[in-house]
């Protein structure tokens, strides 16, 4: 062989192997790869369940809240597309993925109720305080620490913390 033959056999075998090298690079959903999403998610459960909380306390408006419950539900979107964008390798993972998928689910729908509840009034003029808003919030404060405890859980499961 010349040595423009082996030079050139040499530069074929190298791009076969970066050609390899990168087709094995794809993203999946291992542990780093969830770290983002779950974390937001998990900042976002825990960012509504406090807004929650100051307007049962009154020391929030139903404006900040509802914003407060708006941005969050955002973020959770946000999120969502995140980890819908992983592919997974393995059972294991995929199994991980749709168990995550469904907690995010189970969050943007407490953070729609959320949302709604922060809205309603909670007290009347005169101090009445039977009304939508004072009713609601506290079954929605329930629902907010239900989800963050299944997320909280699966965190661990993936070794997120």
């Amino acid at each position: 062989m010349t040595r423009i033959g082996k030079f050139l056999a040499a530069i074929l075998t190298a791009l076969i192997f970066l050609g390899g090298m990168l087709s094995g690079c794809a993203q999946s959903p291992s542990t780093d790869a969830l770290k983002g999403p779950a974390k937001e998610a998990a900042s976002a459960v825990r960012t509504a369940s406090l807004a929650v909380d100051l307007r049962l306390q009154e020391r929030a408006t139903a404006a900040a809240g509802t914003t407060t419950a708006d941005d969050m539900l955002k973020g959770m979107q946000s999120a969502t597309d995140e980890l819908e964008s992983f592919g997974a390798k393995t059972q294991e993972e995929q199994s991980l993925r749709d168990s995550m998928l469904a907690c995010f689910s189970t969050i943007s729908r407490s953070l729609i109720h959320a949302r709604d509840a922060l809205a309603a009034p909670t007290s009347t003029p005169d101090g009445g305080k039977n009304l939508a808003g004072s009713v609601q919030l506290p079954a929605v404060q329930g629902e907010l620490r239900t989800a963050t405890e299944q997320l909280d859980e699966l965190m661990t499961k993936a070794g997120i913390q």
